[in-house]
């Protein structure tokens, strides 16, 4: 199952833990982490002020029910799809079965009515062990689209065929895809929900050198299904830095504002680990891809997977 990240986590205790081991957490933690005793450490205030509101929280007898009640619904949820995944995995199989079985059966009754036509019967059995052979060999992947046409030189384009094979032209959205206006600097996109934020990572995504708008998404790849967590605009020669990112796997998946083009990166781990000493955790920076020596790999995306 799915982790779900909780202020338990943040204060490194379990959830039965009894107040006085919490608050002897917390204390442990703000001499570690305290600003005071931090002096240059910009990542100091902000993971205090985690520190903090997870302490409040669990010192609160209100609070700290409300809060288990929510990781309950939340494991409670990922079960559900977990189940729904499984479950439609289990019914496709079963339908497969069946069908292989109604194909046997018809074949064999066929066979008994022309059993005693003995040329028949022959072309019988060699299209079935053409079939049995075929079946052996692998499915061939889809054909990937291209982005341009590809025709060959024996046969010259029309203008008819520009005609058929012209992509529809493309026009720069006014608004987001929920109908916000787009921001007027680098900043998340209005309405769209901020999930998986009660981490301490932080992801960059570097525009600075491109010459496009984009509109981004994080995509969180843990669940049965991928889904954006984050949705986000970067103006050209801009950069967009995602704070208090949860652990997980990851992918980045965007739309050049200017041409449509959409693509996505390699999906990548953010990280938390606790040591002896306090938590190590991710801060990436990930450029785009018009950039020469930019870090991350992308690659062509379908508007399905946007």
């Amino acid at each position: 199952m799915i982790k779900i990240h909780t202020h338990y986590d943040n204060l490194k205790v379990a959830r039965t833990a009894p107040f006085e081991v919490i608050r002897s957490a917390y204390k442990a933690l703000s001499q570690k982490y305290h600003p005071d005793k931090n002096p240059g450490n910009p990542d100091a205030i902000r993971i205090m002020s985690i520190i903090n509101q997870s302490y409040e929280i669990l010192s609160d007898p209100d609070k700290r029910r409300q809060h288990d009640i929510w990781i309950e619904q939340q494991e409670q949820n990922i079960e559900n799809r977990e189940s729904i995944y499984n479950q439609s995995i289990y019914n496709n199989s079963e339908s497969i079965s069946h069908t292989n079985i109604l194909n046997y059966e018809r074949i064999k009754i066929f066979l008994n009515h022309i059993k005693n036509y003995w040329l028949l019967y022959g072309i019988i059995i060699f299209v079935i062990w053409a079939l049995i052979d075929n079946s052996n060999t692998p499915t061939p992947s889809p054909i990937p689209y291209s982005r341009d046409p590809i025709y060959s030189t024996q046969n010259p384009i029309t203008s008819q065929d520009k005609l058929i094979f012209a992509k529809p032209e493309y026009t720069r959205p006014l608004n987001a895809p929920n109908g916000t206006p787009w921001p007027q600097k680098s900043s998340y996109v209005r309405g769209y929900e901020i999930l998986n934020n009660d981490g301490l990572s932080k992801v960059t995504i570097d525009n600075s050198q491109n010459n496009s708008d984009v509109f981004v998404k994080l995509v969180s790849l843990d669940g049965p299904k991928a889904y954006p967590v984050r949705n986000f605009f970067i103006l050209a020669y801009g950069k967009f830095t995602l704070n208090n990112v949860t652990a997980g796997k990851y992918d980045i998946r965007y739309r050049d504002l200017n041409s449509g083009h959409l693509a996505r990166s390699e999906s990548f781990d953010i990280e938390e680990i606790s040591t002896y000493d306090g938590v190590n955790y991710s801060n990436i920076t990930m450029t785009l891809y018009k950039v020469l020596d930019g870090n991350m790999e992308t690659y062509d995306l379908a508007e399905s997977e946007f």
